[in-house]
């Protein structure tokens, strides 16, 4: 929340929130997400292709000033399982939510 948040804002926010990261390709797209308006998806270049990795927006004021925000509100989801997935050099992300105990003991803590 911050008197002047605005989705140019936001969109600067979450490309160099990546590319520190290590994901200096970013992109974003228009998407609808009821609680957000205007609300967009964010990307990453990875292995030549575009990921989505969450979505995005200004929250509605009619979700924010019941809680008593009178200033824009950004919101963003950051798909932590597609960045790990990433950093795990997964292919199918399924393989996070496996409850073979060797596997995950195997894997690198991060």
């Amino acid at each position: 929340m911050e008197p002047g948040a605005n989705l140019p804002m936001l969109v600067t926010t979450l490309k160099t929130f990546y590319a520190k990261m290590g994901y200096p390709e970013v992109r974003v797209r228009p998407a609808y997400f009821p609680y957000t308006e205007p609300s967009l998806e964010v990307e990453i270049k990875w292995r030549g292709k575009w990921l989505e990795l969450g979505g995005a927006g200004i929250f509605r004021p009619e979700v924010t000033e019941p809680l008593g925000c009178s200033a824009p509100v950004c919101a963003w989801g950051m798909g932590l399982e597609r960045l790990a997935m990433l950093v795990l050099d997964l292919d199918d992300i399924r393989q996070l939510y496996i409850s073979d105990l060797e596997w995950l003991r195997a894997q690198p803590i991060l």
